[in-house]
């Protein structure tokens, strides 16, 4: 099931970043790209990473500050999705849903 899911999503994140790509996205309005001032931190360099199936970059990467729009950040969390049924999860991830499941507290593993 979570093929399945993987691929169906890797398929939806590849038409919605090729439209994104072909209409543009503005980098300057990107807080993190006006203080980096590198193409793979920008919202452009974060599509173009995406549509050469290179999702690992971005889950570390990108703050999802809205640059590019609503579609945008929501096709980041779909990569993002794409990576957790991969297994590659941040370790941090993974303790907060521990603790969540465990305390109903995301920041404690006691109550």
């Amino acid at each position: 099931m979570a093929r399945t899911e993987e691929f169906n999503l890797k398929e939806e994140v590849k038409e919605e970043i090729k439209n994104i790509l072909k209409r543009g996205i503005d980098n300057e309005r990107s807080s993190i790209f006006r203080v980096m001032r590198k193409e793979q931190y920008s919202p452009r360099g974060m599509a173009v990473l995406m549509d050469n199936d290179n999702y690992e970059m971005i889950f570390y990467e990108s703050n999802l500050d809205g640059v590019g729009g609503l579609e945008f950040t929501d096709t980041l969390q779909k990569a993002r999705q794409i990576l957790v049924l991969k297994g590659k999860e941040l370790e941090s991830n993974k303790e907060m849903v521990r603790n969540l499941k465990k305390t109903g507290n995301i920041y404690s593993n006691r109550k």
